[in-house]
């Protein structure tokens, strides 16, 4: 448990499974406690591996001010939306990787994201669908051969059934060693520059703006959480994260559809004296 008087100045917060339930909303008492610890001057980050168009609407519609680490720590934003770290890789490697899947016969859907595109084999693919209605952005059909060679790539999101992930992850990982490959749910694996992840986001946000990491506050659920629960000071879980993931935490707190966030902010914030 954290020292009951620690000054904590900074939030990292995973998103999906974490900040919002099974609806896919934040709840109003969710908000409410981030809103009060950010007045409070308490630095917020929200850490996902959405790209930013579709974490802005979440922002928005919950007045929160923040910062946006995007891409499970590709591209880091300050409050005002000014880039404070991009990582990414080759529009030829992505290439590679979905030359990859299609003649390995996987049955996958990949996403190509750079920092303000999102390209798609088939845009009225039913999984691609489900993702735009969650993070109220649109794909677009297209290759990743058809970037500029100077563009670069912030990640590749392969969308599987559950009972295929596994395989795609451990397929990934030994034919591609020079990249970071995740799984972040049971049906989603995410592919990044090696190195790259959401702990990474962790330091370099501490370092532009002079935070101790001590002094920091990670929230997560799953898998690609690990390394940002890892990096800040005190780690929180969520009550429906995995067990060997809950077996680590610093503290564990409701699940995301009993404002999990909320409760442990009140416990290590809000309700101190």
């Amino acid at each position: 448990m954290a020292d009951s008087k620690h000054t904590w100045r900074a939030i990292f917060s995973d998103i999906d499974g974490t900040l919002i339930g099974s609806d896919k909303r934040m709840s109003p008492a969710t908000a409410e406690a981030l809103r009060a610890c950010v007045e409070r001057g308490v630095l917020l980050t929200l850490s996902s591996s959405r790209s930013p168009q579709g974490i802005e609407p979440l922002v928005h519609d919950n007045g929160l001010r923040c910062c946006i680490s995007a891409f499970g720590g590709g591209l880091l934003l300050d409050e005002r939306r000014r880039v404070l770290a991009h990582h990414g890789f080759s529009p030829r490697m992505a290439c590679d990787v979905v030359s990859f899947l299609e003649r390995g016969g996987y049955d996958v859907t990949w996403n190509v994201y750079t920092a303000d595109q999102w390209i798609v084999r088939d845009e009225t693919d039913p999984r691609v669908r489900r993702e735009e209605n969650l993070v109220r952005a649109t794909a677009h059909d297209g290759r990743p051969e058809d970037l500029d060679a100077n563009d670069v790539v912030c990640k590749l999101l392969l969308m599987s059934e559950a009972e295929d992930s596994p395989a795609i992850e451990r397929d990934l990982r030994a034919a591609f060693p020079q990249l970071a490959v995740t799984r972040s749910s049971d049906v989603l694996v995410e592919v990044n520059a090696r190195g790259v992840n959401k702990g990474v986001a962790v330091r370099e946000l501490c370092e532009a703006r002079g935070i101790d990491v001590v002094d920091t506050i990670a929230f997560g659920d799953n898998y690609n959480d690990l390394r940002m629960l890892e990096a800040a000071g005190f780690s929180v879980v969520m009550g429906n994260a995995p067990e060997d993931i809950r077996r680590d935490a610093g503290m564990v707190t409701n699940d995301n559809d009993h404002d999990g966030v909320a409760h442990a902010l009140h416990k290590l914030i809000l309700d101190r004296a």
